[in-house]
């Protein structure tokens, strides 16, 4: 089945893609076409060995929060309290068919605090999607906050719901939310700011002579806030989003992938650097081959590659001494049996330093406090895995 032809029997809210074949664990015809941006390899592959030089683990890790249901983008409040984006474990509306089976929806999505070692419900019963067992999920899957402000990044577009989707609450709950930026509001509820992977559907329509194959696309993945201005990786758009305080959203840069690459781009991830700069981590960097990764730096409206060298980058961020840091979700390579990752440490003269090797299994978020940075972990799995590990956020110590 190509993309199109998926898109035309499916909603797509999990959509980065190969050009010759859907990422993720599944490739599911009916409603809920698949494709997890995240679920890249087996999603219950058995944790690699912990054998790793000592100059490779530079840090700690000790586990701060666990039974977490598909922890993604992390983010820290004024006070210190950590948000944590929870994409769900999908629900009991399961249609589609396929190799793999079918895809579940519910509303099981949502962001969670952790403060004082306690977890709380920010916000939940939002739009999930997953595997009938709970993994690989997709849903509100990127947190940010200003001050006292907490804003959320929903998965996929509301564009690729077919006109005859089941009623029901899980699907309007989709037509509301899907591609969705949004504020938190008091008591636990939440109002649009913009219809971002909306947006993008409609800008990668327009311009589908970037990727014939694969557009029209949209998969929003990454969210970062800088002042009142919210920044938006699109995996499956292949650009960053601006949405302004208004709600008005542009696409500030579009990532190119080397001509002939079998692969997108997928950027993941996006942070504002210390110099007033973004930038922007991505999954493939145009193969699932280890090392072809990029991270780009968007400045004056342009983007140029910043370093290569990394492998299935998922979040990052900086430090307050200008580190740059970046998740990788399969350090050994994507799509393969090894469920390893890592976070890679990259100093203000380019020296890099792995942390976390032989402790990260399919990491994902990164947020960074008070010489510490915080990863989602296991980001595939759901809270309650019978038995098998279930998403966690890991606290690993910096050096110096």
């Amino acid at each position: 089945m190509n993309t199109k032809e998926a898109r035309g029997m499916a909603f797509t809210i999990r959509s980065a893609t190969l050009r010759h074949r859907k990422v993720g664990a599944a490739a599911a015809i009916g409603i809920f076409a698949a494709g997890s941006l995240l679920a890249a390899g087996p999603v219950n592959a058995a944790p690699a060995q912990a054998a790793h030089a000592a100059s490779e683990a530079a840090g700690s890790v000790t586990v701060v929060a666990e039974n977490l249901d598909n922890p993604r983008g992390l983010a820290f409040g004024p006070d210190g309290e950590l948000y944590i984006a929870e994409a769900g474990h999908g629900g009991k509306l399961c249609l589609g068919s396929g190799p793999e089976g079918p895809q579940c929806a519910g509303l099981t999505s949502g962001i969670s605090k952790l403060s004082h070692g306690r977890l709380t419900t920010v916000v939940d019963h939002l739009i999930s999607v997953a595997s009938p067992d709970g993994t690989a999920a997709e849903g509100l899957v990127a947190v940010s906050t200003r001050g006292d402000h907490v804003y959320g990044q929903v998965a996929g577009s509301s564009y690729g719901i077919p006109p005859g989707a089941p009623s029901g609450p899980v699907i309007r709950a989709a037509r509301a939310q899907l591609g969705r930026t949004i504020a938190i509001t008091d008591g636990g509820s939440w109002e649009a700011l913009a219809s971002t992977g909306n947006t993008d559907f409609s800008w990668t329509k327009r311009h589908k002579s970037l990727q014939p194959d694969q557009f029209p696309d949209s998969n929003p993945n990454g969210l970062a806030t800088h002042g009142r201005t919210h920044y938006v990786a699109d995996a499956g758009a292949n650009l960053i989003a601006k949405v302004d305080k208004d709600g008005h959203v542009r696409t500030l840069a579009y990532l190119q992938v080397p001509e002939g690459s079998p692969t997108d781009a997928v950027p993941t991830c996006v942070a504002p650097a210390p110099d007033g700069s973004l930038y922007v981590g991505e999954l493939l960097g145009g193969t699932v081959a280890p090392g072809h990764a990029r991270v780009w730096r968007i400045a004056d409206g342009k983007a140029t590659v910043k370093w290569t060298g990394f492998t299935g980058i998922q979040g990052c961020g900086f430090d307050h001494e200008g580190n740059f840091y970046a998740t990788e979700f399969q350090a050994k390579g994507m799509f393969g049996p090894d469920s390893s990752g890592a976070v890679i440490k990259v100093a203000p003269n380019g020296e890099r330093t792995t942390l976390g090797a032989g402790h990260l299994n399919f990491p994902s978020g990164f947020a960074y406090h008070h010489g510490a940075v915080y990863v989602s972990n296991w980001s595939t799995m759901p809270a309650d895995n019978h038995g098998g590990p279930t998403g966690e956020v890991v606290k690993i110590s910096v050096d110096g």
